[in-house]
């Protein structure tokens, strides 16, 4: 009976644990012309700052840009990265990632720091 303790108290903190809310920020919104305004307008990336300036304030947090792999993913996040931290996100707060599951998209989430 013991032996199965471990593997139960996993599966419930796995089910009480919060899942990872994605926001995707596509081709087509980022192709209209940017300015610090128009992007805290964007729906996901407000829903994004907000969800990391409201964990944050509980612990360390960081946001993560997922993009689709290649040089033009990479392009695409490291000026969203840029945006983030011109509008006050710390650099170290923010990380960039080639693992976007839409080639058209990026996909930000917040998430622990030691993830």
């Amino acid at each position: 009976m013991l032996r199965g303790l471990p593997l139960l108290v996993t599966l419930f903190w796995a089910a009480i644990a919060p899942a990872e809310t994605v926001q995707v920020i596509t081709a087509d919104d980022w192709a209209r012309p940017r300015s610090g305004e128009s992007l805290v307008q964007m729906p996901a990336l407000k829903r994004t700052v907000r969800a990391y300036l409201d964990a944050n304030a509980e612990r360390g947090r960081r946001i993560v840009i997922r993009h689709p792999r290649g040089e033009e993913g990479v392009l695409w996040a490291e000026e969203l990265r840029g945006w983030l931290v011109a509008l006050g996100i710390p650099s170290q707060a923010v990380d960039v990632s080639p693992a976007s599951t839409r080639v058209d998209a990026l996909e930000l989430a917040v998430t622990d720091m030691e993830n």
